[in-house]
């Protein structure tokens, strides 16, 4: 527990002395998928970012659509322009969780077995990979835009249920607790409107 205060408390101390935006993915909201994002300057060229999203849809083609996802993010902006920051890269890791079916043309393309109606997955994913992108300044210098790309490696653990929740195993005489799977792959991106906070 100490050591959580002492890292949110290190957090707010820089938060109070640095350069901080708030941010909110225009991109996902009209589907009714908030993403929102805090980052924080760390020093000329680096930043540090925390963002989360996530759907609460409870039925989408019979079955649920719930999703989760939180990344940490380490930026480098290689150019520094009279004090503005503009293209950057990074690294981040993520965690998410979710309760989905699969869309048919994934299950097509990935030649899945489990296209029954109303069937879905249940899991958690882990994520590594790094991000791409490019701060666009507005009018209002409190204001800008940020167009991002993310992608790299996506570990999950899932579990599959049919229409009427019981649990489909992938190999039947092998009932392990979860199935996993990996893929290198895009999974974040969109377009931040951003607002800096005074000093």
């Amino acid at each position: 527990m100490v050591k959580y205060l002492s890292s949110f408390l290190l957090l707010f101390s820089i938060t109070l002395n640095s350069q901080t935006e708030l941010k909110f993915n225009l991109a996902s909201a009209p589907f009714l998928v908030p993403n929102i994002g805090i980052e924080v300057q760390i020093s000329e060229r680096f930043g540090y970012q925390l963002d989360t999203s996530a759907s609460f849809y409870n039925n989408i083609e019979g079955s649920p659509f719930h999703m989760t996802q939180i990344f940490n993010e380490i930026r480098f902006y290689p150019k520094n322009k009279k004090n503005k920051r503009s293209f950057f890269v990074a690294a981040h890791v993520g965690y998410g969780m979710y309760n989905l079916r699969l869309p048919r043309w994934i299950a097509n393309i990935s030649g899945s077995e489990y296209k029954e109606e109303g069937s879905y997955q249940y899991g958690r994913n882990a994520y590594y990979g790094i991000t791409i992108g490019k701060k666009i300044p507005l009018k209002n210098e409190k204001f800008n835009l940020e167009i991002f790309i993310g992608g790299g490696s996506s570990q999950s653990n899932y579990k599959y249920y049919n229409k009427d929740e019981q649990r489909i195993f992938a190999i039947t005489n092998y009932k392990r607790k979860f199935n996993k799977s990996g893929e290198e792959l895009p999974y974040r991106g969109g377009l931040m409107l951003t607002y800096k906070l005074s000093k």
